[in-house]
């Protein structure tokens, strides 16, 4: 699907479909039709006896000289403004239900602002979300409805409405084009988090960062058993040990800042198939851990949107990659691990794998000297119990570290909650036997796995550990997104980044 911004007083060839809002009035009053001059007389006509009631919907002919051949209408309540979950819901039932009437293109009028964003965030917002609400993922689906059409082709975003309002074209188009390259990158990590797993064990997901990054002219190593090996990664090595796949280590810089500057190193969770190893998980649901590899994609997809952005910043991605799988070689409750940092841990639960392939990571990021460190893990259903699906779930010692992720976070609507990370709370990962357990009890699960990672990031170096277990990927349709993988964490760590950036130029000063 192509977007453009539209300039209404520029003549264009019309379109099938015209898009409006209505808002609902107090009791007792006639609803208000939100609509541009251009179609104001005609969306007034067409109220619908609902008026601009929630999921309420009328249409009208717009003639033979309008703008379009018709007019849709969508109630959206009462509210002045809308969340950004109500908007994404909203964006994604307008395009569904354009191309199920077989609209092939439409003006879409958005007057809104979006709550908890400035007008530029609202409109990087919006367009993304315009990108993604055609996502679906069907490529195996070996028939399609008879006569079903592939859905819009075009859609205009009127200029000058809401937070287009006196926003020069040229601009408007340049940011079109930005939301473009990340909402492109985001479907590319929903594609490859929705791909069972047989069609993504380690060796192919290491395939596809290394063509992915290869075509944007990234720095792109991956590391097969033997240079895991050599590196001592005893955590990433014990996991894959159940598995007749082999483990990969994807490395992938992005060097768009100045030279020498220290990266954000960006480390991330693969796991492409958990079973729970011999501490296997129950039957029900199991095939949902194919997505237990959504961190590994999302740091990837940073990195690869990074690099289409050009934004000045130097990055790197750490992808540890296994399955973990019961066999006559699994790993076992009771083994002690060794980690490439030396420090060990007793093995108190096999499902407990994402800590155990993250730790070698964390300690491995320290070659490049980063000057942060984020890591991105499904990794506990505890953070799901903690929070639900609204929010991930955010760990660090580093207050103002924090701060940044949570305002990118509630700015881009990838919204995270922070949870303590205590001293205390190391007592309950303590061994008679090694250095550490890689769990602490069933209370405070979250936490024990966020207690774990510490022990193996280099010392001194500001760190955060993202838990996306609840929002990484859904069962259903939910809040906007469809099912399966939602890319969450990488628009908000490309807002995180913009910000830094922008926060160290102003405290530089000019030259």
């Amino acid at each position: 699907m192509r977007i453009e911004i539209r300039d209404p007083g520029k003549k264009a060839a019309r379109c099938g479909a015209y898009v409006t809002f209505a808002r609902e009035a107090a009791k007792g009053k006639k609803a208000v039709a939100l609509a541009a001059d251009e179609v104001r007389e005609a969306a007034e006509r067409a109220l619908s006896p609902s008026g601009g009631a929630d999921g309420s919907l009328s249409t009208a002919s717009l003639g033979e000289h309008g703008p379009a051949h018709r007019l849709y209408q969508f109630g959206v309540g009462e509210a002045e403004s809308l969340s950004p979950r109500k908007a994404r819901t909203l964006l994604r039932s307008v395009v569904k239900t354009l191309g199920k009437n077989g609209e092939r293109s439409a003006i879409v009028d958005f007057p809104f602002s979006v709550e908890r964003m400035d007008a530029s965030e609202s409109r990087e917002f919006v367009l993304r979300s315009l990108f993604l609400s055609a996502y679906a993922f069907d490529r195996y689906k070996s028939e399609k409805k008879k006569g079903e059409r592939n859905g819009l082709d075009l859609v205009r975003v009127n200029g000058g409405r809401g937070p287009w309002e006196d926003v020069p074209a040229r601009a408007a188009g340049l940011e079109m084009l930005e939301a473009a390259a990340i909402a492109r990158v985001a479907a590319l990590v929903r594609d490859v988090g929705n791909k069972p797993s047989s069609d993504l064990v380690p060796r192919q997901f290491a395939e596809w960062a290394r063509k992915e990054g290869k075509s944007r002219d990234l720095i792109v190593k991956v590391l097969g058993r033997k240079e895991i090996e050599k590196e001592r990664m005893g955590g990433l090595l014990a996991v894959s040990r159940g598995a007749e796949e082999e483990p990969r280590f994807v490395v992938m810089e992005y060097r768009g800042g100045p030279k020498g500057e220290p990266p954000v190193a960006l480390v991330g969770k693969g796991v492409t198939f958990d079973s729970g190893g011999i501490s296997i998980k129950p039957a029900e649901k199991m095939g949902e851990m194919k997505w237990d590899m959504m961190g590994a994609a999302t740091v990837v997809g940073i990195v690869l949107a990074a690099a289409d952005l050009g934004l000045p910043v130097n990055l790197v991605a750490l992808a540890p990659l296994t399955e973990n799988l019961p066999s006559g070689s699994a790993y076992k409750p009771g083994d002690i691990v060794r980690f490439r940092n030396g420090k060990t841990a007793e093995i108190d639960n096999t499902d407990a794998e994402g800590r155990v392939i993250l730790a070698d990571a964390l300690d491995y990021a320290g070659a490049w000297k980063p000057s942060v460190i984020l890591d991105f893990a499904t990794l506990t259903g505890a953070a799901i119990v903690a929070v639900g699906f609204e929010a991930a779930v955010v760990f660090s010692p580093d207050d103002s570290l924090v701060a940044g992720l949570v305002a990118a976070g509630e700015r881009t609507d990838e919204r995270l909650w922070r949870l303590p990370l205590w001293d205390e709370y190391r007592d309950n990962i303590k061994s008679d036997w090694a250095d550490m357990k890689n769990t602490g009890g069933r209370w405070g699960g979250a936490i024990h796995g966020a207690i774990f990672l510490k022990e193996f990031v280099p010392a001194g170096t500001p760190w955060a550990h993202l838990d996306i277990a609840p929002t990484a990927n859904y069962d259903g349709e939910r809040a906007g997104y469809p099912a399966g993988a939602t890319a969450f964490g990488v628009a908000l760590t490309l807002r995180w980044l913009r910000d830094r950036t922008a926060l160290k130029k102003a405290a530089d000063g000019p030259h």
